[in-house]
Order: structure tokens, then sequence, then C-alpha cells
């Protein structure tokens, strides 16, 4: 790395240096309540953050969020990497690998065995070769059309082309939708709209973790830090049978700029998880954040799912689409203990991930 930069642990004294740096970066402003409620009020601890400094100049930046993570039927604490950035003017002289490598370091000492993330193609084949991570999967994104030809400006600034496909596409969803209510109801289950989670979520993780191999855990620490107490607005829908808690689902909405220009409005379920015997929860669930989201004027709603789980294919018989994977999920094994576990670290057949696990929503 170049003499003139040094690495320093993230202090609240320099934030307006790094407000800055993400402005100039990625252009557009980081809210300042945003940021510390996702590195100092987590729930898992403070997150691990290094800054390089050019004499004074402050011009890169790098995080790990903490996470505690099922793992293999226990409980390990893991981090994810976000918010990695270095001024233009500064880049290919070794700040982000010696803020990768002085982060994975503390990570080691403070007891994560586990690091992960989510970027796109580009970040990540900049990055593979400069930290020694390596490729789980691509995420698999479903999307459904609500309103046909203003969706369709996330693929294209053709008008002609948007009245078209997001006609053709509005159709499909229609008839599959259709077609999944049109089968009998086998079960009664109540929906309803909760502003935060209690005890029984904390049973319900309970009963379903048994169930995955890899996944952050759901308790209600984490779930009220993540959405509850979040500045962003969630909606959160439970699902009930005889007032037991069988699943819930989190969702959002998005402003994203189109392909036109226009600005579109997107829905987001950042999160759903369902006793898989009561699918027909997930069901309801879904159809319920739908409505929701659609209340919200959202013209389309996304999911994050790996396909091997029964979500997703109760998503593509509610009319959702699988398009091209926005993101990848990548992971470093840190501690000793998980590194002896690669094969299964690296197998997707073991991950459960939502987008609410990333910091994208």
């Amino acid at each position: 790395m170049n003499s003139d930069l040094v690495i320093k642990d993230y202090e609240d004294e320099i934030w307006p240096d790094v407000h800055r740096l993400f402005r100039g970066v990625f252009g557009k402003d980081l809210d300042k309540r945003y940021f510390k409620w996702k590195n100092k009020d987590n729930p898992n601890g403070n997150s691990i953050a290094k800054v390089t400094f050019c004499r004074e100049l402050i011009i890169g930046y790098s995080c790990i969020i903490k996470y505690r993570m099922c793992f293999l039927g226990k409980n390990i604490m893991a981090g994810q990497s976000v918010d990695a950035m270095v001024d233009e003017k500064f880049r290919r002289k070794g700040a982000y690998e010696n803020m990768a490598v002085e982060a994975l370091k503390d990570a080691k000492k403070q007891g994560l065995g586990l690091r992960f993330n989510f970027p796109n193609h580009d970040a990540y084949m900049a990055s593979v070769n400069k930290v020694n991570i390596k490729k789980v999967c691509d995420v698999p994104q479903f999307l459904k059309i609500l309103d046909g030809p203003k969706s369709f400006g996330i693929f294209t600034g053709n008008k002609l082309l948007k009245m078209l496909g997001g006609s053709l596409l509005k159709i499909r969803g229609c008839i599959q939708s259709f077609g999944l209510k049109m089968k009998k109801n086998l079960q009664t289950y109540e929906i309803i709209e909760i502003r935060s989670f209690d005890k029984r979520f904390d049973e319900l993780w309970q009963k379903v973790s048994s169930g995955f191999s890899i996944a952050v855990v759901r308790d209600s620490d984490y779930l009220n830090w993540r959405y509850a107490q979040s500045i962003s607005d969630y909606k959160i829908i439970a699902a009930f049978m005889d007032k037991e808690l069988v699943g819930y689902i989190v969702g959002t909405i998005e402003d994203k700029v189109g392909k036109d220009g226009e600005i579109l409005t997107l829905g987001h379920i950042a999160d759903i998880v369902c006793h898989s015997e009561h699918s027909e929860a997930a069901v309801k669930l879904i159809t319920a954040m739908e409505e929701c989201l659609k209340s919200k004027n959202a013209c389309a709603v996304s999911c994050w799912m790996l396909k091997h789980w029964f979500y997703a294919k109760i998503l593509k018989n509610q009319g959702f689409l699988q398009l091209r994977s926005p993101a990848m999920l990548p992971a470093l094994p840190i501690d000793d203990t998980v590194k002896n576990e690669e094969d299964t670290i690296y197998n997707q057949q073991n991950w459960f991930i939502t987008i609410g696990d990333s910091d994208y929503i």
C-alpha cells in the first residue's frame, strides 16, 4: 500500500468526512440516523469499521455488520461486508485490500466465524482477487408485475415496448394468480398486520430454525432492530392458526429510476418465514403483502429467494417471474472451526437468505 495511506478505526468525529466520501463515490447522501442505527444500535454489537487516511484526508471506508447466524445447529457470530468505498483518485493503491484485511483481523479477534456479502457481478469480480472470498451462488430475484406498462420501465425506456411487454407480463401474472385462487383452501389462517415482534417470534424461530443449515438468526431482538426500529418504513404481517403464530412476512417500497428516467415505486418482500407444513399460510402472507404494496402504488413486487425453498414454488404460482440475478452471495470462513465446513458453506442448498439479510433495502 502507498506509504502515504494509513488505516485507522472509524470514530464518530470523522462522520462528516465519511458522509462526504459516500456522496462522492455513490452519488447520494448517507442518512446519519440510518448510519447510527445500522452500525451502533445493532443488538449483535457495533460494526467493525475501518477508514483510510491520506495525510489528513479520508479516502476510504469499509465496514462489517455483525450478525448471529444459525450454522449447522449452532449459533455463531458472522459479519456482512458493506459500504466499501475508495475515492476514485486513490483506487488501485491497496486501500480496499488493506482495509478488508484489517477488518478481518478484528473480526477474528472478536469471535466472528464467517464473512458474507451480496455484491453485484462487477463488484465481486473487482474484489475476488483482493480478498479470498468465494462465490456460493447467484441470488435469484422473483418479480410480480402489478402495473404492466409502468413496471416494464425497469427494463426499457421505449414506450411501445413498455406498453406491449408490460401488458403481456401483467396478463401472464393474472392468469397464474387466478389459477392459484381457484384451488380449495384447506385451512383457515388469521392474517394480521403488526408493528413489533414479541416472544411468539422467538418460539417460531426455535421451531423453524432446525430446518436451516445457514441463516441469520431471526429472533425478536434481531427482527425488532432490523424492521420495527429501523428509520425505514416496513410493513409486517403475521399469520396465525388457532392463535398460534405460524409465519410472518415483511415488506417495504423503494423509489427507483427507470430506464427512461421515470421514478418507479418498487415493492420488496424483505423477509418471509413460515412453517413448511403451513405453506398455505405463506400463500396468504404473500397475497396480503402484495395488496399492501399495491395500495402504496408499487408497480411491481420483488423477492429474493433461493430456488430450493418451497417459497420459490409459491412465488411462481402467484405470478412472479424469475429474473436475472441482481446480486451474488460469496462467503469467507474466518474461524478455523468454520473453515472445516467449507463444503457446507459453498453449497447453496444449505443457505436461506432474503433481501432483508442485506442492507439493500
